[in-house]
């Protein structure tokens, strides 16, 4: 069988020659971080949101880490300015919102939206694990384990002893056994990984399954040495926290806080600085972290909106599609030459297939398959000259909006600044190439 996901093409050597036009447009401009009238300089502030730990500024409303002037002012004078102020954008997110921060989230662009931070900020942010002596406790989405374990994550923590800590076992089948679950990790990172691991603890944080345990591995295993929480984002870090110290709350320790945690949401990206947390009696400090943004996973292709709007996060439901085509009434004898469609978001071609091969899906309640006649639906390659062709459209879109903005500031300026001659090559280039992939391109 064949999947195609969301097929993406570099598209034609037009698209390489836009990267060069940009450059040669910024450099002549003088003007990297402002080329475009979107894209807002954001000045931080002392001070971090104790929701994401981003540091805050006052400047721009729709950016991460905006508090209202008078308000940071207020906290400034009172020497309040960690761990007592929310961002707008948490608050929101608390309410329900789905509000990106992130570049590359949902495809998001870094200049086509004010304030993003990269991934590779956040990135940097983990470096400081490495250096210190730690327990690394490595969160994983039990329904979707390769995709969210993080493989070199050692890369990331050095030599520091990890536990792992498989969450979201709620939203697995009913009846899925734990214990073996467990021992199927277990065996999956030790055995074929070769990573050394200082126990696995499975999880429900939501409910509440597993945690106390979990809470009992961390204690055990810490020896005094501050813990940090990692994982991808969307993994429920923050989730599991809350959880965590609200069963050390329960087990006695009342000095864990119980108020000003971090934000929880189903918005990756939802932390995007590494928050301090006074979990422990005497020495050490929990730390929760930037998740770590991974461009394969479906919850970073889609906006917060489509993740909102298909549940991603909700509890898995099994269902297997029949051999038959939406309109028969007769199952076919296999499904070789079908297409099985997963609502929008996955297309699997059968190319080959025995009578009693089957398949099952496991997602979210009202995201079904559909089944078609493969020969019925565009090929792959006419769906990828469709990608190139959007794609050089796009570029050639960007490079008028830049070619526009000069003109604008040389009437401002009254002077004259001609732009690039790569840069209007590249223009006609990509209206060129744009045209003749529509041309060759089946629509349906």
């Amino acid at each position: 069988a064949s999947s195609r996901a969301s097929p993406s093409s570099r598209g034609p050597t037009a698209l390489a020659a836009a990267s060069s036009a940009d450059g040669d447009l910024l450099a002549e401009k003088k003007k990297s971080d402002e080329t475009s009238k979107r894209v807002v300089e954001v000045t931080r502030k002392r001070g971090e949101c104790y929701g994401c730990g981003v540091a805050l500024q006052t400047d721009h409303p729709d950016v991460s880490g905006y508090v209202p002037p008078e308000e940071y002012e207020t906290k400034r004078v009172h020497r309040q300015l960690y761990a007592s102020m929310l961002c707008s954008r948490c608050s929101a997110l608390s309410n329900g919102r789905m509000i990106n921060a992130v570049a590359g989230q949902g495809g998001a662009r870094a200049d086509d939206f004010s304030g993003l931070i990269t991934p590779e900020q956040l990135r940097e942010s983990l470096a400081v694990i490495r250096a210190k002596k730690a327990l690394v406790v490595k969160v994983v989405d039990a329904t979707d384990f390769h995709g969210s374990f993080l493989n070199r994550v050692r890369d990331v923590v050095g030599a520091n002893p990890i536990l792992l800590v498989l969450t979201k076992i709620d939203l697995l089948p009913r009846g899925t056994d734990a214990e073996k679950l467990k021992d199927w990790v277990f065996d999956e990172v030790v055995e074929k990984r070769r990573l050394t691991l200082a126990g696995v603890v499975c999880v429900s944080s939501r409910k509440g399954d597993g945690v106390r345990d979990a809470v009992g591995a961390m204690f055990s295993e810490r020896k005094g040495r501050d813990v940090y929480v990692l994982g991808s984002a969307n993994v429920g870090k923050s989730t599991f926290i809350r959880a965590a110290l609200r069963a050390m709350r329960e087990g006695g320790n009342f000095g864990v806080p119980g108020k000003r945690l971090p934000t929880a949401s189903a918005m990756p990206g939802t932390t995007l600085g590494v928050i301090p947390l006074r979990a422990f009696e005497g020495k050490g400090t929990l730390y929760d972290t930037p998740g770590v943004f991974l461009h394969h996973r479906m919850n970073s292709i889609l906006s917060g909106e489509d993740i909102k709007r298909f549940k991603l996060g909700s509890t898995l439901v099994k269902y297997v599609p029949r051999p038959r085509v939406d309109g028969e009434e007769v199952d076919r004898a296999s499904f070789e030459g079908l297409t099985l469609l997963w609502g929008p978001l996955l297309r699997v071609d059968i190319t080959e297939a025995t009578p009693s091969a089957s398949l099952a899906f496991y997602g979210p309640k009202g995201l079904r398959v559909r089944v078609a006649e493969t020969s019925s639906l565009p090929s792959g390659e006419d769906i990828e000259r469709e990608v190139e062709a959007r794609e050089a459209d796009a570029a050639a879109k960007r490079l008028d909006d830049l070619k526009a903005l000069v003109t604008e500031e040389e009437e401002d300026a009254g002077g004259g600044v001609a732009l690039a001659p790569s840069a209007s090559a590249a223009v006609e280039a990509h209206r060129e190439a744009a045209a003749e992939a529509t041309t060759t391109t089946t629509t349906t």
